[in-house]
């Protein structure tokens, strides 16, 4: 079945999930949220409110239903996952006929891309503690532990050397055209070779780590964070999500140029925010609490900084390429975002320096 604001509350109420006498009070909303998936967030009361996700039926949404599912049954039944449980929004139920999953929506949440935009602060506290959890993520399965439901796949853009650059988004030409650009381009396309012959399958990883995968909640305690869509969960290489959060600072600067205005180097007005000076100490806390939550030695950090700026610049390039999948034209922020990753490529620790003010000599 395909769920439908209509049909949402008979199917719920079927599968014992919803508040039947709330419903009667009238206590119940719907409201569609437009993705690629089918997203329904249905408000009974304040504190009892339901999050709806159906995948599509095809092999790929298939596999990812399967993999979120996978994650969330990995935090129940793997004592070295309970922790995680806490980090994620909790899981009521799953239909593995009809690709859907219930969670628990979260009250008085929004992600921090929304936060950040309220706020007009990028919070040092918050940045730490998504460092905290992604620590906390990152642990090695032990022996016993049936981690077959995930695939251990390298990231696509780690892959572009091995097939055409029409393979990866079919019908967009845009997202082809840059990908053929990156493979023309030696330096690039070798560094995205010694990342994947470097990837480490050893950790859960989440895979698709970006400020909007956060969820910031208000308590009576204030705030709190969760991390959420798991669909892209794998045993991985852990730097793949460190380098997600990092990348998160650069593409909201790099992508708030004025298009129009390819030349500019001043964001406008209204994106002022996301100066990437002003998100220097957020992230500087981030990486720092990272090292320290994980205890990388002294003696690591320079080979953790270069291998983590070398994966950052390979999430930029995955964020620009997805970004432009439906568009008719290369954007000129997206050729930004290019030739950063090119120049971080190229000298991975002095971009570090240079965007977020961090030198490897502090701790030498």
């Amino acid at each position: 079945m395909q769920l439908v604001p209509e049909n949402v509350y008979h199917y719920l109420r079927k599968r014992q999930l919803i508040d039947e006498a709330a419903a009667v009070k009238g206590h119940f909303m719907i409201h569609p949220v437009a993705t690629r998936n089918t997203i329904l967030k249905v408000i009974v009361e304040p504190h009892n409110s339901l999050f709806v996700k159906q995948t599509g039926n095809d092999t790929v949404a298939k596999s990812l239903f399967l993999r979120e599912v996978s994650a969330y049954q990995l935090f129940k039944n793997a004592k070295e996952f309970a922790p995680v449980a806490a980090i994620a929004a909790p899981l009521l139920d799953y239909d593995d006929e009809n690709n859907i999953m219930v969670s628990e929506l979260l009250y008085n949440a929004r992600n921090l891309s929304e936060h950040y935009m309220l706020t007009q602060n990028f919070d040092v506290s918050l940045a730490q503690g998504q460092a905290i959890i992604l620590a906390d993520c990152h642990i090695m399965p032990n022996a016993g532990t049936d981690v077959s439901a995930f695939p251990k796949l390298l990231p696509w853009v780690l892959q572009l050397d091995r097939h055409n650059a029409d393979a990866f988004f079919a019908n967009s030409e845009a997202s082809a055209s840059v990908i053929q650009l990156i493979k023309d381009n030696t330096l690039l396309l070798n560094a995205l070779k010694e990342l994947a012959s470097s990837w480490q399958c050893t950790h859960l990883i989440h895979g698709d780590i970006k400020w909007i995968n956060f969820l910031a909640v208000e308590g009576e305690n204030g705030l709190s964070q969760r991390l959420i869509d798991w669909e892209l969960a794998d045993i991985g290489d852990p730097m793949w999500d460190v380098a997600g959060l990092v990348q998160s600072y650069v593409t909201a600067w790099l992508l708030g140029f004025d298009n129009g205005n390819p030349h500019s180097t001043e964001l406008p007005e209204y994106m002022k925010l996301y100066e990437i000076k002003n998100m220097q100490p957020s992230a500087r806390a981030f990486i720092y609490q990272y090292l320290e939550s994980k205890g990388y030695p002294e003696s690591e950090h320079a080979a953790f900084f270069t291998r983590l700026m070398q994966f950052t610049a390979a999430r930029i390039i995955q964020t620009s390429v997805e970004g432009i999948t439906f568009n008719s034209k290369v954007e000129a922020n997206n050729m930004r975002c290019i030739q950063l990753a090119f120049n971080i490529m190229k000298d991975p620790l002095a971009a570090l320096d240079e965007l977020f003010n961090i030198k490897l000599y502090h701790y030498v």
